[in-house]
């Protein structure tokens, strides 16, 4: 962003973190500190190593092969480019009188472009309220529900483990250090804190990390959910579509079942924060009457930080039926909310241009993806699961985490690319024993170094990310980590758009990661 004669007002804006430069930058200073703005600290750019916490930088990084995205990513080159470009038209548009006002213009266009390329532009009373953080639309979420409501709602969260670090807190109506905005709060009033919801977990694993079966795990949510709503309470159901590691739950048909028999107590989430759904599935969802919580920082590969929540038209006529909870503006810009909803002129009018940057950084990704032929994308993932899981059975170093097949007969969409497995999540074995999560956080660490030529060994200095240990149960006396390898829409654009690299190159790719994790398995065990 060029110096102009008058001072810009697109500046970052107050996260409670100073932004800090990354070395060797490569674009204009005023992009890069704008993409680490309107965050928590999980974003902040560290000084000396030019990374964020998720071990991502805020420029280009071509030398390192991209598998973490359920955890994130560090931003192409493509989407860097389309960063800059509107970067550079803010420095020129924006004054301090029209900041607000460009704001609110600027994600309206984002809303569009988003639907748009989701193919959802037909559906009558959509709304798109656009926050910083998956965690944050949580929050939201349970505002949405909350409205009107006389006694204190029952929030149903099947994987606590398996989503937003800052999730179960944020469903707990608590704002503190992962709210986007740094936004914090007293402790409520005694009449507020009577509102306050409970929160009921259904987890998917057992404490030994294995897989509960699906029906007892229904059955749990269903006798909840139908005691609450009998009550008189509302009911907020985040159903996970896909969880950390990968699965749906509760299953489709039991969410599709409390809903139809409380349609108006029972509010459905869909969590699909790693946003791994084709367009007619999200489309699916959401004509269920399904809330459907998206992220553009996960499988669409943009930087850390752009979610949105897609509100379909039966849902966001309840939530106008109630007065939205004052803690909302906590979390929530004016323009964050669709225009005319009532309680939006409640909420501060001022800018956040880093969410901008961000989702133009997503939807580059997403318009190169959604161009693909879907049927090749289909293929690749298919083939690329079929390597990926024959190779996690084969080596010794590597013991696979249970997963199930992703079932969504309920909502009665065709065969599509979202039915493949892309998130592959593993234990690390290091002489027949697993190794324990610090252990597991030092090799998914280390992947991402340039070894050098460390024991001779070609492969020590290629960097590559792999998504961040997840845990998933104890076994005995010892914690269970698992790593994640992960497809994404970037790698799929890689190898499928004209020019690209090819299936082949990406699957080999991946081979190589899951040799260095090996390799490093080895090493760290003998040291």
């Amino acid at each position: 962003m060029a110096a102009t004669a008058r001072q810009p007002a697109v500046q970052p804006q107050a996260s409670g973190v100073a932004p800090a430069a990354a070395p060797d930058t490569t674009g204009p200073i005023e992009a890069l500190a704008l993409l680490t703005s309107g965050g928590d600290g999980r974003i902040a750019v560290d000084a000396g190593t030019g990374l964020n916490r998720y071990g991502c930088a805020p420029q280009p990084d071509a030398a390192i092969a991209a598998f973490g995205s359920s955890t994130a990513s560090t931003i192409s080159t493509a989407a860097f480019a389309a960063v800059e470009r509107l970067a550079g038209r803010l420095s020129e548009e924006v004054t301090d009188d029209a900041e607000a006002e460009i704001y609110l213009q600027e994600l309206e266009r984002i809303r569009t472009k988003l639907t748009w390329l989701m193919g959802l532009q037909d559906m009558a009373g959509l709304k798109t309220i656009l926050s910083p953080s998956g965690t944050d639309l949580h929050r939201v979420a349970l505002a949405l529900t909350c409205a009107g409501a006389a006694c204190p709602p029952l929030v149903i969260l099947p994987e606590p483990y398996e989503t937003g670090s800052g999730v179960t807190a944020a469903l707990g109506g608590q704002i503190g250090p992962t709210a986007a905005l740094r936004a914090s709060i007293a402790a409520p009033a005694p009449e507020a804190a009577l509102m306050l919801p409970q929160i009921m977990t259904a987890p998917s694993r057992a404490p030994n990390g294995s897989l509960r079966p699906a029906h007892q795990i229904d059955e749990e949510i269903a006798a909840i959910a139908a005691a609450a709503a009998r009550q008189g309470r509302k009911v907020l159901l985040v159903m996970m579509d896909v969880s950390k590691t990968g699965l749906i739950s509760p299953s489709v048909a039991c969410a599709q079942d409390l809903k139809q028999r409380f349609p108006e107590q029972v509010e459905v989430m869909v969590d699909a924060c790693q946003l791994r759904l084709a367009p007619q599935t999200l489309a699916a969802y959401l004509r269920q009457d399904f809330m459907v919580a998206i992220t553009g920082s996960k499988f669409m590969t943009g930087p850390a930080f752009s979610a949105a929540l897609l509100v379909p038209e039966g849902a966001a006529e309840r939530a106008q039926d109630g007065r939205l909870p004052r803690a909302l503006a906590k979390t929530c810009l004016r323009g964050e909310l669709p225009e005319g909803w009532r309680g939006a002129p409640e909420l501060k009018s001022r800018a956040n241009f880093g969410l901008v940057l961000r989702w133009e950084a997503a939807l580059e990704e997403l318009r190169r993806f959604t161009a693909l032929p879907q049927a090749s994308v289909a293929g690749f993932f298919s083939q690329f699961a079929e390597t990926v899981s024959e190779r996690l059975a084969e080596d010794d170093a590597f013991e696979a985490v249970a997963v199930r097949p992703l079932e969504r007969t309920g909502l009665g969409v065709g065969p599509s690319w979202d039915r493949a497995q892309t998130i592959f999540p593993f234990f690390l074995k290091a002489q027949g024993r697993l190794m324990t999560p610090l252990e597991t956080l030092s090799v998914q660490r280390l992947m991402a170094t340039d070894l050098g030529d460390w024991a001779g060994w070609d492969l020590a200095a290629r960097r590559i990310q792999l998504g961040q240990p997840v845990y998933c149960g104890r076994r005995g006396n010892h914690e269970l980590a698992a790593v994640r390898l992960c497809l994404s829409a970037r790698l799929a654009a890689d190898a499928l758009a004209p020019g690209g690299c090819g299936p082949a190159t990406v699957i080999e790719e991946a081979m190589e990661a899951l040799d260095k994790a090996a390799w490093l398995t080895t090493r760290l065990a003998d040291a």
